[in-house]
């Protein structure tokens, strides 16, 4: 057992996601952990109705990898915000990526699998 690390400002999550057709695939994607008291002014904004879109998740994204480029090549690890951004505007990916953040953002662990 590790002890607990205060002030851990991000951490890094495997996204997974299923597009039709397709087998499961994977990327990351290093996610920036909101204090208690950002996460209790987003639930304040979500309750009064003012909480639209994903810009909350977007601006916690500060980078992502493991994912396959348009000419085939692997990206281990990127923080261009035009490259995060196209990962945004895909459907399967952006699912993907609103889970992982509701994950990081409840404490839930990243469990690895075992063979």
């Amino acid at each position: 057992m590790t002890a607990f690390k205060v002030g851990v400002a991000s951490v890094v999550k495997t996204i997974k996601t299923r597009r039709p057709g397709m087998e499961e695939e994977t990327f990351t994607a290093a996610i920036r952990i909101r204090d208690t008291d950002e996460q209790e002014a987003l639930n304040k904004l979500e309750s009064d109705g003012k909480l639209t879109g994903h810009d909350h998740v977007r601006e916690d994204v500060l980078s992502i990898g493991g994912f396959e480029d348009a000419q085939g090549k692997i990206v281990d690890s990127t923080d261009d915000p035009r490259v995060i951004d196209v990962m945004f505007k895909d459907p399967y990916a952006l699912a993907g990526i609103i889970r992982g953040w509701q994950l990081v953002q409840s404490g839930m662990p990243e469990y690895v699998e075992k063979n």
